[in-house]
């Protein structure tokens, strides 16, 4: 080490201990974009397969989470429900759940579409003897914000199957515990307006990596820049 570089243990110190904290950030960061992109092309490829058969189990919905699916089922006699939520262009509103019966299955909540939210009247649903064709997903979490349902007065903000499914009547074993979001069904400005299936999986671990390598690169120049000045005026 040449002389004239002189940081101190003490700065030496805190330097080394931020480095390994900045650089272990980061390639906790690079680690991920791998198994990100995994994901984001396991979506997009189960948005663009043709719809598969539902099958009659379904043990682990997350398995076909994102799957484009199809079957044939009976709407039940059950009072639809509105759960809080924007369009996909941002607009508010509510998104329509109603229960149909799978043939040779169990109950589907179904996502009809979206209305907006100075929508008086409720659109007319299918009825009787229907085919869904749509996106399969796992039941809705709430946010850490997010209020929560309170079914007795009509207020959803959470599209929890198990919630809704109660509120419908049905017991454990007579639906399934998944959600399928139907493809939009009518005309195209017609009401509700289906293939509302919202991907917002961001892969941003790049950028975080090269931020924290890049903050890891800025203080090594600093402690170096900092030695050498010291240095020289000792």
């Amino acid at each position: 080490m040449p002389k004239s570089f002189k940081p101190g243990i003490a700065l030496t110190v805190c330097t080394l201990l931020g480095l390994i904290v900045l650089i272990g950030l980061g390639t906790w960061q690079a680690r991920k974009i791998g198994p990100k992109a995994d994901l984001l092309a396991r979506i997009e490829g189960g948005l663009a397969a043709t719809p598969i058969q539902l099958p009659v189990h379904l043990d682990d919905p997350s398995a076909l989470d994102y799957h484009r699916v199809t079957f044939v089922g009976h709407v039940l006699d059950r009072a639809p429900i509105k759960v809080f939520a924007t369009s996909l262009t941002g607009k508010s509103g509510y998104h329509i759940y109603a229960p149909v019966q799978k043939q040779h299955g169990m109950a589907v909540a179904v996502n009809f579409g979206w209305i907006p939210f100075h929508q008086e009247k409720l659109p007319a649903l299918p009825s009787g003897d229907i085919a869904v064709t749509g996106v399969l997903r796992t039941s809705a979490t709430p946010g850490s914000m997010t209020p929560p349902n309170v079914p007795e007065k009509g207020q959803w903000f959470t599209a929890d199957v198990h919630e809704m499914a109660a509120h419908w009547g049905l017991r454990t074993k007579e639906y399934y515990h998944f959600r399928i979001f139907s493809d939009h069904i009518g005309a195209a400005d017609s009401l509700p307006q289906g293939g509302q299936v919202r991907v917002d999986i961001p892969n941003d671990h790049l950028q975080y990596a090269i931020t924290w390598f890049g903050l890891a690169a800025t203080l090594l120049g600093v402690y170096i820049a900092f030695g050498f000045k010291r240095g020289r005026e000792e």
